[in-house]
């Protein structure tokens, strides 16, 4: 991996070159090479976010500039929420965060994506209006990984963000899992409804595949939140260390 500096005329750059892709990395423009192959790249979660980027991109040519004004309102914010790699949103940590910046194509798919992975819209449905003025949930907080001696269920508990955003509805809070030694990869584990502050984990995908499941052992836990109108909060912090929670049955 090789970092690229810019210039006065080229602010940013990405996209394939040769045998690399130009990508942001921790707010730096780097090079990278190319994987000589991908890994079972159709998974269930791979094949619905392309059916949800190949819809927003067909539907984005049918709005108004009225409409396609409103969403790079909507653009400018998550760019502004998402461009200090140093702060609490940044991208490091178990849940998988924006690098930005944002177009206002990048933030429809955005919204329908996470609106999407909390169960609160499909392709099946039109698009939503820009929620233009909608500001983003707080962090869930507390978060607490216990598991039954007897059964061996695991179980995050938290505090719900206190609040969801100005103009927003109470959303949905996403439990984010992976572990230390590569057995199970970041994933999205669960989604539970604004109020209901705990979920189960179910087993988890193993890094060889999506079929494959595991039971944790040692993993870390992280959160975050999604409020009704597709706009998601900072990742939950942690009492342990700066990325997630630690735990190990």
């Amino acid at each position: 991996m090789a970092r690229v500096l810019m210039t006065n005329l080229i602010s940013s750059i990405s996209g394939r070159f040769g045998g690399g892709v130009f990508r942001n990395w921790k707010g730096l423009t780097v090079l990278s090479a190319l994987p000589d192959s991908v890994a079972n790249p159709s998974t269930v979660d791979q094949v619905n976010a392309r059916e949800i980027l190949g819809y927003c991109t067909k539907q984005w040519s049918g709005l108004t500039l009225a409409e396609r004004g409103g969403w790079a309102g909507v653009a400018d914010q998550l760019t502004e929420q998402w461009e200090n790699f140093d702060n609490e949103v940044g991208v490091k940590g178990v849940c998988v965060t924006p690098r930005g910046p944002f177009t206002p194509l990048g933030a429809l798919v955005s919204v329908h994506a996470l609106l999407a992975s909390v169960g609160d819209w499909d392709t099946s449905m039109a698009l939503i209006a820009p929620p233009g003025g909608v500001g983003a949930p707080t962090q869930p907080t507390d978060v607490v990984v216990t598991q039954d001696p007897v059964s061996g269920v695991i179980t995050v508990e938290w505090t719900d963000p206190a609040e969801w955003g100005q103009n927003a509805h109470a959303g949905n809070v996403r439990v984010w899992v992976r572990n230390e030694n590569g057995m199970y990869h970041r994933q999205l584990a669960a989604t539970a409804a604004s109020g209901v502050q705990t979920v189960d984990l179910p087993m988890l995908r193993t890094s060889g595949g999506y079929e494959s499941t595991v039971a944790p052992y040692w993993m870390f836990t992280q959160l975050d939140a999604v409020n009704a109108e597709g706009i998601r909060s900072a990742p939950s912090a942690s009492d342990t260390n700066d990325l997630a929670e630690p735990y190990q049955p």
